[in-house]
């Protein structure tokens, strides 16, 4: 009786740290120095949608309307020390343009985002991203990955006809 309540509880602890190690963030892969190669870190979204998050990358949101780029990418570290300027682990601030997918002009939308979340993983951030500015240049703020791994930030487009729109970035973060 007792070998099998200690082989339960072994089985329960190994089950135990080897959740915690999937969701724990891998300090080691965050590159320091914004010109070092990520290619090869790119393996923790490895069998997802998931695309490096840089600038240019866009998506088009669910009715077709609308094209939605990331112009440019920060990351503010928690640790205070020298941002990045590209999206990685801490707290991101984003510059994104709406354009329509018609003609390319800048959209009549406005946006709100939801928190940013972990699909694999079931969780996601606490927190839900701040927007300021317009479709040319809305800035996006206080967007929080705190690990690295694919990711998902849905955006939600108001056209200024009333009806509602959505896209969605499934983006790998460093």
């Amino acid at each position: 009786m007792a070998r099998r309540f200690a082989s339960a509880v072994l089985t329960v602890l190994i089950a135990t740290v080897g959740m915690l190690a999937g969701c724990s963030s891998d300090a080691g892969l965050i590159p320091q120095d914004a010109g070092m190669s990520r290619d090869a870190d790119f393996s923790v979204c490895k069998d997802t949608p998931a695309v490096p998050t840089m600038p240019g990358i866009f998506v088009t949101s669910m009715s077709g309307a609308y094209k939605v780029t990331l112009v440019s990418a920060k990351t503010d570290f928690s640790d205070g020390s020298a941002s990045a300027n590209y999206a990685t682990v801490g707290e991101d601030t984003w510059v994104l343009s709406v354009t329509n997918v018609a003609d390319g002009t800048p959209a009549a939308v406005t946006m709100t985002a939801d928190r940013p979340t972990m699909p694999l993983h079931s969780h996601g951030a606490s927190t839900y991203p701040a927007i300021t500015g317009d479709p040319s240049a809305f800035t996006m703020s206080g967007i929080i990955f705190f690990q690295a791994g694919y990711w998902e930030q849905i955006l939600h487009l108001q056209p200024t006809d009333g009806t509602a729109d959505k896209a969605v970035f499934a983006v790998c973060i460093l």
